[in-house]
């Protein structure tokens, strides 16, 4: 419970026994008008403790000092933003093939060709990029994939990705 309610709780019970104490005082002729002001005063002390005690057990309450919740930092790093969203790319691409083929596939298929034309081979050169990098990895690249079918069906997993830039990082070492 926080301070401003646990003080506006107070407050009201405070009037309320207040509200009592001068009905009783006065003598009110309507024995109604007391008994409805004593189970109003009541009342709220049983459900201020009520609150008091749920906050604590549920572990609600703010210790004193805390600090609010911060939302995490965005990044303002632009190569921080382009791996943040490499990332989520790499996430989503393995979820489903129309995020692989529209968001991973591209990059990937840059960086083969970047990779390969070290070696002075096109990635069009389908043979010599087999015998390269192996089959299942050109056909993460391969420049003639169509658009898949189905653009919800389950993606291409990261590890075969990470494969695939294993394979290019080896011609390189090789070099």
């Amino acid at each position: 419970m926080t301070r401003a309610l646990w003080a506006s709780f107070v407050t009201a019970t405070i009037l309320v026994g207040i509200a009592l104490a001068i009905a009783l005082g006065v003598g009110a002729s309507d024995p109604g008008v007391i008994e409805r002001a004593a189970a109003a005063a009541w009342g709220l002390v049983g459900l201020g403790a009520g609150s008091a005690t749920l906050s604590r057990v549920t572990g609600i309450a703010e210790p004193r000092g805390s600090v609010p919740h911060q939302p995490p930092e965005v990044p303002t790093d632009s190569r921080t933003t382009r791996l943040v969203a490499l990332e989520r790319s790499l996430r989503f691409g393995a979820t489903t093939s129309g995020d692989f083929y529209g968001q991973v596939r591209p990059r990937l298929a840059r960086l083969a060709a970047s990779f390969l034309s070290l070696r002075n081979v096109s990635i069009t050169d389908k043979e010599s990029v087999e015998t390269l990098l192996g089959a299942s990895a050109y056909e993460l690249v391969d420049p003639r994939t169509k658009p898949p079918t189905d653009r919800f069906s389950p993606g291409v997993p990261v590890e075969q990705v990470s494969e695939l830039i294993g394979r290019l990082e080896a011609l390189e070492d090789e070099r």
